[in-house]
């Protein structure tokens, strides 16, 4: 159960965040510093998952040796690769956003629930990878 939960939460969180945006009837801001500032810490995030991702695939150490024979390396590498795909996807509705109307409840809903499940995936990796380098 607990796998499933790890496997799952950003998503559950995502989705989460968007029926309570949804049901708050909030508007969302109209500047674009919320959408610039967004775009930049996303890239960022994308910037250091991938760093992470060659850390991880250079590392020779027990631990490693370790989850790659448990196996539990591929559900790592997949954890990269979602945070990954989920940020580059945030990074996207974000330059969307320049150009369509952010006052659009699609894209404000969208928005919250994107951003809530790429920080999740991201701080899921991060978690990981600390407790990774802590035992290396």
């Amino acid at each position: 159960m607990k796998l499933l939960f790890e496997k799952t939460y950003p998503y559950l969180f995502g989705i989460i965040a968007c029926v309570l945006w949804w049901q708050s009837k909030s508007q969302f801001p109209t500047s674009d510093a919320i959408i610039s500032s967004t775009l930049s810490v996303s890239g960022i995030f994308v910037g250091f998952l991938a760093t992470s991702k060659a850390i991880l695939i250079s590392m020779n150490s027990p631990l490693i040796n370790d989850l790659k024979d448990s196996g539990y390396i591929n559900e790592l590498v997949s954890y990269i690769g979602q945070a990954i795909w989920l940020n580059l996807a945030f990074c996207t509705l974000d330059v969307i956003g320049y150009f369509s109307q952010q006052s659009a409840s699609w894209y404000s809903i969208l928005w919250v629930g994107l951003s809530v499940a790429s920080l999740s995936a991201f701080i899921r990796v991060t978690h990981i990878m600390l407790q990774i380098f802590k035992h290396s």
